[in-house]
C-alpha cells in the first residue's frame, strides 16, 4: 500500500538505535491522520501537487510526533513555545490563541503552525502563507484524531529518558553529543537542520566521487560538515543554533545548563604552533595574530608538534577552555601562507566575534556619522552599477578625513597595520560586474557599506531615480533571500511599507505582524549581522 506508513517511516524521524513499546501506537495514530487528510478532496489533490508520497509519510509522522512530545513531556514543543513567549510576548506566531487555547496541551494553532513550518521547509520553491486553506483544514482533520486518541495515549518513557541529560564531568564531548542529538535527531528539526545538512553531506559524496577522493578524505569533509552545524547553524525557527535549543531545553536548575551556555561558535582556521606545557598548547590564530590556549584534555598529538609549525584546527570554547573539535592536519612553516592569511578579510572576521564589542561599535559609529554627511542625511544611495566602485573609495576618504588624525597618527596607524602584517583586501571590485544592473549601496550600523543588486524596484524612494514601478519579485527577494541584511529590510519597512500597494493586500499586509519572526526563519544563518570591520595593530 503506497499510502501506508510503516515502522521504518516512523523511526526515521526517531534518534538513531532506537525502540520503544509505544511505537507501534504512535505508528498507528500517523496512519490515522495520513488516512484523513488522503481521502479528504480539500487535502488530496494539495498534497500530490507539492508533497512527494514520502514527503506526505514523514508528515503525518511529523504531526504524529508532536502529539506524542506533548503526551511524553519530552518538551521539545513547549521550549520552541516559552523561547517563543521571551522574543514576542505571546504563545505562536500567525494565530490568535484565545481561551480555548491551553498551554501542555494539543491545541489547533500548535497543528496549523506546525504544518506551515513543514511545507516550508521540506521544500524551498514555493512559500506557503499560514493562513493557506490546506494548512487550516489539515489542522481541523488531524486535531479530529488527536482529540480522539487524547484519553488513551501512552507515555513515550524511553524517549522522554533521551532527553534527561546528565554531564557529571562536564565533559565537553558529552555536552557536543547532546547539541547533535538535539539538532539532528529530534523530530523539530527533522525537515530543516537534518534535511540541510543531509543534502550537503550528499553533496560532498557525489563531489568527492567524481574527484575521486580517499574514504578519509570524504570522512573529513563530512565530519566539517557536521560540526558546522553542530556549532554555527541556526534553525529556521527563530534564528537559534544548537547550544541556544538545548539551553532552554534544559531547567534553569540542570546542573550542566551554565556548561551548556558557555559553548561558543566554532573557530576553523590556520594556527601557528608556539609551545606548550603541562596543561595546554598554545596557538597563535594567523590571520589576526590572536592567542589561543587549548586545553591538552582535548588533544592527544601534542609530541608531534614543533614550533611554527602551521596547524589546521577547530576550536571551540567551553567552560573557559578552548577544546579541539573536528579535524586538524599540521604543516610545515610557509611563508606565503602567514601573509595570504594576514591579508584575508574573511579569515580574520572568523574571530571578530571575540574582539571588543565596544570597540567595534565605535568605530561602525564613527563611520555612519560619516556616511550620512557624506550622502546627504541618509543611509542609502541608489546608482549605476559602475559608479559604486568609485561612490565607496570618495566615502572612504571622506571618513578617513572626519578622522581628523595628525601626521604623526596617520604614520602610527599605518606602522601598526604594516606590523600586523595586513597590507589591506584584494581589491574588492576586482570582479565587479557593472554592466548588469543598478545597485543600492546601504550603510549598515551594525557591519558598514553594504552593496546590493536586483531590488531596485523595492524602494520607492524619491532619491530612487531608477524606481520604475513596484515589483513583488523584488520585494519577495529582499525578504526572503539570505543575501540582504535583516537590517537594510527593516529600513526598507519602516520607510516604505506605507508607499506599497504590496503591504496593503494579503498575505503579505499580515506578515508585518510576525516580520521578526519570518526575518529569522527566512534569513537563518544571516539574520544576526556578524561585523565584518578589520582590527589591526591589535597585541594579544
Amino acid at each position: 500500500m503506497k499510502n501506508k506508513i510503516y515502522i521504518k517511516h516512523w523511526l526515521a524521524l526517531k534518534p538513531q538505535h532506537y525502540s520503544s513499546n509505544t511505537d507501534f501506537y504512535y505508528l498507528k495514530v500517523a496512519n490515522k491522520i495520513n488516512s484523513n487528510i488522503n481521502t479528504n478532496p480539500n487535502t488530496y489533490s494539495f498534497l500530490n501537487e507539492f508533497l512527494s508520497k514520502d514527503d506526505q509519510l514523514v508528515f503525518s509522522c511529523f504531526l504524529t510526533c508532536y502529539f506524542e512530545d506533548i503526551i511524553s513531556g519530552i518538551n521539545l514543543w513547549k521550549t520552541f513555545k516559552s523561547c517563543y513567549k521571551k522574543f514576542y510576548n505571546k504563545n505562536l506566531p500567525f494565530y490568535n490563541t484565545n481561551e480555548t487555547y491551553i498551554d501542555d496541551e494539543i491545541n489547533f494553532e500548535d497543528v496549523a503552525f506546525l504544518t506551515w513550518y513543514f511545507l516550508n521547509t521540506i521544500q524551498d520553491n514555493h512559500f506557503f502563507s499560514p493562513h493557506n486553506d490546506f494548512i487550516l483544514i489539515t489542522a481541523k482533520l488531524t486535531m479530529q484524531i488527536l482529540e480522539e486518541e487524547y484519553e488513551y495515549a501512552p507515555e513515550n518513557k524511553t524517549l522522554k529518558k533521551l532527553y534527561e541529560f546528565e554531564n557529571k564531568d562536564g565533559d565537553f564531548y558529552i555536552s557536543r553529543a547532546l547539541l547533535q542529538f538535539v539538532f539532528f535527531e529530534s523530530y523539530l528539526f527533522y525537515t530543516d537542520i537534518k534535511y540541510r545538512m543531509d543534502l550537503e553531506i550528499l553533496e560532498i559524496i557525489e563531489n568527492n566521487k567524481q574527484e575521486n577522493e580517499s574514504p578519509e578524505t570524504v570522512m573529513s569533509f563530512i565530519r566539517e560538515s557536521t560540526e558546522y552545524f553542530t556549532f554555527n547553524a541556526n534553525s529556521a525557527l527563530l534564528g537559534l543554533n544548537a547550544k541556544n535549543w538545548v539551553e532552554n531545553l534544559l531547567d534553569n536548575s540542570h546542573t550542566n545548563q551554565k556548561d551548556i551556555a558557555s559553548i561558543s561558535e566554532k573557530i576553523t582556521g590556520l594556527f601557528l604552533y608556539k609551545k606548550q606545557d603541562t596543561h595546554s598548547v598554545y596557538i597563535e590564530y594567523i590571520a589576526s595574530g590572536m592567542l589561543f590556549e587549548m586545553t591538552k584534555k582535548s588533544f592527544d598529538h601534542c609530541s608531534e608538534l614543533e614550533e611554527d609549525d602551521i596547524l589546521f584546527i577547530g576550536l571551540v570554547k567551553y567552560k573557559d577552555e578552548w577544546w579541539f573539535s573536528g579535524n586538524f592536519s599540521i604543516s610545515e612553516f610557509n611563508a606565503d601562507i602567514i601573509l595570504d592569511q594576514k591579508n584575508s578579510a574573511d579569515e580574520r572576521s572568523k574571530v571578530n566575534f571575540l574582539n571588543d564589542y565596544k570597540e567595534v561599535q565605535d568605530i561602525l559609529n564613527k563611520q555612519e556619522k560619516a556616511f550620512l554627511e557624506y550622502n546627504g542625511g541618509t543611509p542609502i544611495a541608489y546608482m549605476n552599477s559602475e559608479k559604486v566602485k568609485d561612490f565607496v573609495n570618495r566615502f572612504m576618504d571622506y571618513y578617513n578625513h572626519s578622522l581628523k588624525l595628525s601626521t604623526k597618527e596617520k604614520k602610527e596607524a599605518k606602522q601598526h597595520t604594516k606590523s600586523d602584517g595586513y597590507f589591506g583586501p584584494d581589491d574588492s571590485f576586482e570582479n565587479f560586474n557593472s554592466e548588469d544592473a543598478q545597485a543600492i549601496v546601504f550603510f549598515n550600523p551594525k557591519n558598514g557599506v553594504e552593496i546590493y543588486f536586483d531590488i531596485i524596484n523595492a524602494f520607492p524612494d524619491k532619491k530612487n531615480s531608477f524606481f520604475n514601478q513596484e515589483s513583488e519579485d523584488d520585494i519577495m527577494h529582499l525578504l526572503i533571500s539570505q543575501n540582504y541584511s535583516t537590517e537594510l529590510v527593516y529600513y526598507f519597512i519602516n520607510n516604505f511599507k506605507d508607499k506599497l500597494s504590496f503591504f496593503k493586500k494579503e498575505p503579505y499586509k499580515s506578515y508585518l505582524n510576525d516580520i521578526d519572526f519570518l526575518l529569522r526563519f527566512w534569513k537563518k544563518e544571516q539574520y544576526h549581522t556578524k561585523s565584518s570591520i578589520v582590527l589591526t595593530g591589535k597585541n594579544y
